[in-house]
């Protein structure tokens, strides 16, 4: 398949878990070695992007304890310069019930600075940590899930639940707001959830996740789009492949496609009609929203785990991060190839395969005859 990015590669040197661009179009990266002495710190970075020199500049960056977890997810806020993190606190304050793991933090140009904490994880075992985060489309709720089941919604910037924290009973993978905030969606294994934002009452559940033909899956990601449908990613419970499906504001399946042979392990939805994702297979993929059509695929992105994806505000670069330490950064093009332009591409290049192997035929075929 063509791939009509242009890519390259930055060394941050910390194995990366999260990652968040803020309205300015900066870079934001959480991650580290986690809790103990493996010599590598925990961190949040903010980096300017400079297609020029191939490269990452660091503007701010805060080392945090190394007897705490790294981070492991973030949220921007859309207007201030603010964002949301979640960071375990050790293990023994953990044991103690006092987890403050979801924290606000500030930037300037050159500085990153933590501002209020609270507690949005109900465990007291250092195992459970919040898995993934969203902020609304204001910038005034911030919702979040946890290995545990906890689901918090809490305000922002004073931390306060919205309502009280709600269990799922199970680990929730993904969360997020629709952009008129009325509702918000948690995704476990087995359920989408559908609650409104005043008062968490149920709006919608969907559950038992089966692809066509009926073989069982689980929902692994679910975002809402800028017209309020939902893009969910189904993992096959066999691991050997993948869906996009799209539900209508009617909660009726409006699309699907298999989109990989491997399970996705990252999502992102961005602008320009485009969404993303990366697999276990260390692939990363665009794909149009709004058809599902891939439009690049990336072999071998990364040599290790692809952790997080996230496009940046103009739609016109996509960062790729993984605990390789490592970002990949793609300069996404202004027009994708047509499926017209994608068919004669890839007939091309076999034909030019196919023209090699001919060649070489014949080259075998006319040494064997001079040898006569």
């Amino acid at each position: 398949m063509p791939n009509p990015a242009h890519r390259y590669t930055v060394n941050v040197g910390f194995p990366v878990g999260c990652i968040g661009v803020t309205h300015e179009n900066k870079i934001v990266l959480g991650g580290g070695g986690g809790p103990g002495r493996s010599g590598v710190q925990n961190k949040l970075s903010i980096y300017s992007l400079d297609d020029s020199s191939a490269s990452l500049n660091l503007n701010a960056e805060l080392v945090l304890s190394s007897d705490e977890d790294a981070p492991t997810c973030l949220a921007m806020h859309p207007k201030d310069k603010t964002f949301v993190c979640s960071i375990n606190a050790s293990a023994a304050e953990i044991k103690q019930g006092k987890n403050q793991n979801c924290r606000l933090f500030s930037y300037t140009k050159t500085k990153i600075t933590k501002t209020k904490q609270a507690t949005c994880v109900g465990s007291t075992s250092d195992v459970d940590y919040q898995k993934c985060i969203a902020m609304s489309e204001s910038g005034k709720m911030v919702v979040g899930g946890a290995t545990d089941g906890t689901l918090s919604v809490v305000h922002v910037p004073t931390l306060r639940p919205v309502f009280p924290f709600i269990d799922a009973r199970s680990e929730i993978n993904d969360v997020g707001f629709s952009n008129d905030e009325k509702w918000l969606v948690a995704a476990t294994d087995s359920e989408l959830r559908v609650l409104s934002t005043t008062n968490a009452e149920l709006v919608r559940r969907i559950d038992d996740p089966r692809i066509s033909g009926g073989e069982r899956a689980v929902f692994r990601f679910a975002r809402f789009g800028q017209t309020n449908t939902l893009y969910t990613v189904l993992n096959t419970r066999a691991r050997n492949g993948a869906y996009i499906v799209v539900w209508s504001t009617e909660w009726v399946r409006s699309a699907m496609r298999r989109v990989s042979s491997s399970p996705i392990t990252t999502f992102a939805l961005g602008p320009r009609g485009l969404l993303a994702f990366a697999t276990a297979s260390l692939h990363v993929v665009v794909c149009d929203a709004k058809t599902l059509r891939v439009l690049m695929r990336v072999p071998a992105a990364h040599s290790f785990a692809i952790t997080a994806l996230a496009f940046d505000r103009d739609g016109k670069h996509l960062v790729s991060a993984s605990a390789d330490q490592s970002c990949q950064v793609y300069v996404l093009p202004d027009t994708w190839p047509t499926p017209l332009q994608t068919v004669v591409a890839v007939g091309r290049d076999y034909a030019q395969v196919i023209a090699i192997a001919l060649v070489l035929v014949l080259a075998v075929v006319l040494a064997l005859v001079l040898r006569r």
